[in-house]
Order: structure tokens, then C-alpha cells, then sequence
């Protein structure tokens, strides 16, 4: 198996810390979000802090979105 790219690395460690805060976190929290981050290789600059941050603000915006009703089997009735 291929190893991850750091865009990989990066994604699965923003919705790890958006699922593991249920969406919502503080600061504090952020500030170690960052942190981790870039202990994966790259260095934490404002842009690279204003891209993590779209990218989780992205990450939260699917995690809290309501499910979907799941559509009714069989035909649907057509319309008067």
C-alpha cells in the first residue's frame, strides 16, 4: 500500500478532531488541532492556519448536517 500524502494525513486528522468534538470546540482546542497538524510536516504559517481552518469549518459544516430521509420504495404516484 502507498504511502499517504500529506493532504491525506491532513484530511483524516481534521475529521478525526471535528467528529471527536462533535463539531464544536474552543481555542485551546484549535491551537492543538494546528499544532498536531503540522507535526505532520509542513510548517504552520497563517496560510497554512486560515486553510486548516476552512478545512475543518468545511469538515464541520457535513459533520452537522441532519441524515437524509431515506426515499419510500416503489412507485411513485404520478403528479394531478
Amino acid at each position: 500500500m502507498a504511502a499517504k500524502r500529506l493532504s491525506q494525513k491532513v484530511l483524516d486528522l481534521a475529521g478525526k478532531f471535528v467528529a471527536g468534538q462533535d463539531g464544536a470546540w474552543e481555542h485551546a482546542d484549535w491551537e492543538l488541532f494546528a499544532e498536531e497538524a503540522a507535526a505532520l510536516g509542513f510548517e504552520l504559517t497563517d496560510e497554512s492556519r486560515r486553510n486548516l481552518g476552512n478545512i475543518l469549518e468545511a469538515a464541520k459544516y457535513f459533520h452537522c448536517l441532519p441524515p437524509l430521509k431515506k426515499a419510500r420504495r416503489g412507485k411513485a404516484k404520478p403528479a394531478p
